[in-house]
């Protein structure tokens, strides 16, 4: 009898034990093409994933300085956005960080109204997370984000983690950059 209840009190603790210590994590959505990608910042990020998925088969169409009326014209159902700049990729642009920013919470509230999916990524490790541009970029795309996609070195601090967990938005965690489009693609087929 003592074995018995010794061990209903052992699956009782073990049962409650894992429901308050382990929250569920967001589900990831369901993705859909047409995709777009886009960077935050003008790092060579948006051109690096792009062609990362296209070896995957995953085939976006990746426009630099996209605009907000470019998505409905362009019939896009997901919208992913690279944070991290590049002050040589704005420079050679022609815009600074608040035209940046600018542009890109323009996209993000017009996919928003379209319903398209956004994706917001950090894919350059840590030497995109370097200053205050590269602060206002990542701000400015990752709480509007239906899904956070990050390199194991972007997070070696935690802070996708913690932003995931505290705005209860999707992570996708990858150990270096070659694995994006393996990982991504299962979530364009649901």
């Amino acid at each position: 009898m003592k074995k018995v209840l010794l061990v209903l009190t052992v699956v009782l603790v073990l049962a409650f034990s894992s429901t308050s210590l382990f929250a569920e994590e967001p589900a990831f959505p369901s993705l859909e093409l047409p995709a777009v990608v886009t960077p935050c910042g003008q790092s060579p990020g948006a051109l690096m994933f792009r062609l990362i998925c296209a070896r995957s088969k995953l085939v976006l169409k990746e426009v630099p300085l996209l605009q907000a009326a470019d998505l409905k014209a362009g019939g896009y159902k997901t919208l992913v956005i690279i944070t991290g700049t590049s002050g040589k990729g704005m420079g050679a642009a022609g815009i600074n960080i608040d035209q940046e920013i600018k542009r890109v919470k323009d996209l993000i509230s017009e996919a928003k109204a379209l319903g398209i999916k956004i994706i917001g990524a950090h894919i350059e490790g840590m030497a995109r997370r370097v200053d205050s541009m590269d602060a206002a970029s990542i701000n400015c795309v990752m709480p509007d984000s239906d899904m956070i996609i990050v390199i194991e070195d972007s997070d070696s601090d935690g802070f996708f983690t913690d932003l995931s967990t505290e705005k209860g938005i999707p992570l996708l965690k990858v150990k270096d950059s070659m694995e994006i489009g393996k990982a991504l693609k299962p979530l364009f087929e649901m």
